[in-house]
């Protein structure tokens, strides 16, 4: 009886110290992935505003231009999207990246982003937004940097 005991209190224990550890290390990890930890510190991320309205993503450049549902960066460049929502709940999916961020209203929530593949990358919607939802589709257009 005592032997089963101890074999129940050692497996708990095993289990927290696990559950422990795994927490510690998704904490961690969740720090480079919202803070942009993986970028080095010695390149500040170009913001990039990222707007989002019913059906489509709005994009402000640090210079002031605004395109629409079409980002244009540079490879191996950091950048930061801010964004945000004018009107309704939306998720900015960069799909081949795996990259996925709310846009909520009256928030501004960054997602840092530092492609170094060369190419076109889909963006859509992942938050149903209204009838028009499937209309929400984008392109991060990623080129080769110059200099």
């Amino acid at each position: 009886m005592k032997a089963e005991r101890a074999a129940e209190i050692s497996t708990i224990v095993f289990a927290i110290a696990i559950l422990v550890f795994l927490g510690a290390l998704s904490f961690q990890y969740l720090g480079y992935i919202t803070h942009g930890y993986y970028i080095s510190s010695n390149e500040k991320p170009i913001p990039i505003k990222v707007i989002a309205k019913q059906y489509v993503w709005e994009f402000i450049y640090p210079n002031g231009t605004v395109s629409y549902d079409k980002v244009v960066i540079q490879a191996g460049k950091p950048y930061v999207f801010e964004l945000t929502s004018a009107d309704v709940i939306h998720a900015f999916y960069i799909v081949q990246l795996g990259l996925k961020m709310q846009a909520i209203p009256g928030y501004t929530y960054d997602l840092y982003v530092l492609v170094n593949q060369p190419g076109v990358y889909n963006i859509w919607c992942a938050e149903f937004c209204g009838p028009g939802h499937y209309t929400m589709k984008g392109e991060l257009i990623v080129v080769n940097a110059t200099g």
